[in-house]
């Protein structure tokens, strides 16, 4: 197995400088923590963060690793994981990985080091490879929101496809035939899942999906707006959309309202997640109510239990979407 000082030797820095890299206790120039980083990962040295973590193991910490901590779905996370730690008398530490594979996997890390034996992690960016890494040397890493069959005790996850495909469903029980489908602009498994769902849905109503209805934006309100000003120079007279959160939604809804379109008459849109502001847009967002909270719940207790090697019943990690019917959907039969 590597030593410190081997890591050292390959980068070509003092087994002191990887000591900082390692514990974040001292500023070191961007550079030198990148040939450190990777000679780590070379050596695959990350394994000796346990060692590091038990170390300094106090038995009472929980880590969460989250996504974009300002997206209301992520806070909705957070406090469920939240909830659970303060019933369980743990202290919690929370790291934002931005659905970058590289912050992710120094998000970890650093939660490791910091002891966290006892870990929540919503990962977007990393790949099934480091991801299952990790999880081999952290017996206590639950994965939320993303589901690996190697490890589907240790996953807790949403059934995207058929929440997606309720979602278009009831654009088509409305009457909607010309139904666009505003999706996130990063390759993560939401994404290719909802839109599995979408797709599958108009294939049953008998519609096919050429490619330009399909719109790709980032999932936050500026992209909802894009996402919008897209759609409407397409000239190809959408009557609804389905969008990959409500906060794209939201984003939709006010650069259509800026242009005058009349919502839902012109333009339905169903939303999805089900986030607090959601019912207080205009119209009110019909939308699918993610149950994010109750599954960080699940993921936090079951984080919990495998830490302290507690037996743990088998149950049913994967959760359903419900569809929340609002005021968004205009029917035009």
């Amino acid at each position: 197995m590597a030593t410190m000082k081997d890591v050292a030797h390959k980068a070509g820095v003092s087994v002191a400088t990887v000591s900082r890299v390692i514990n974040n206790t001292a500023y070191v120039e961007p550079g030198t923590r990148e040939r450190v980083e990777r000679a780590m990962r070379e050596f695959n040295y990350h394994r000796n963060f346990a060692a590091l973590a038990l170390a300094k193991r106090c038995g009472n910490m929980l880590g969460l690793l989250t996504g974009n901590l300002a997206d209301p779905f992520f806070s909705l996370l957070a406090r469920g994981v939240e909830e659970v730690a303060r019933k369980e008398g743990v202290k919690l530490m929370v790291c934002s990985g931005g659905y970058q594979a590289g912050l992710e996997k120094s998000a970890l890390d650093f939660l490791i080091n910091q002891g966290c034996e006892a870990i929540v992690a919503h990962v977007s960016g990393m790949s099934d490879i480091d991801v299952l890494r990790y999880a081999a040397h952290t017996p206590g890493l639950v994965i939320i929101n993303r589901y690996f069959p190697a490890i589907a005790n240790r996953c807790i996850w949403l059934d995207n496809v058929s929440a997606s495909q309720a979602a278009t469903n009831h654009l088509l029980q409305n009457g909607h035939r010309k139904i666009a489908c505003v999706t996130a602009d990063l390759p993560i498994d939401n994404r290719r899942l909802r839109l599995e769902g979408y797709r599958a849905a108009m294939t049953n109503a008998g519609i096919t999906v050429p490619g330009s209805w399909v719109i790709s934006a980032p999932f936050n309100e500026k992209g909802g707006e894009l996402a919008a000003e897209k759609l409407l120079e397409s000239g190809i007279g959408f009557t609804a959309v389905v969008t990959f959160n409500d906060v794209m939604a939201a984003g939709m809804m006010r650069y259509l309202h800026q242009r005058k379109v009349n919502l839902p008459e012109q333009l339905s849109i169903v939303g999805f997640d089900d986030i607090v502001p959601a019912r207080y847009l205009y119209p009110p967002l019909t939308t699918v109510h993610n149950p994010i909270e109750r599954m960080a719940q699940r993921a936090a207790n079951l984080a919990l239990q495998l830490n302290a090697k507690k037996e743990v019943a088998p149950q049913m990690n994967m959760f359903s979407a419900k569809l929340v019917i609002r005021d968004s959907v205009f029917s035009i039969k």
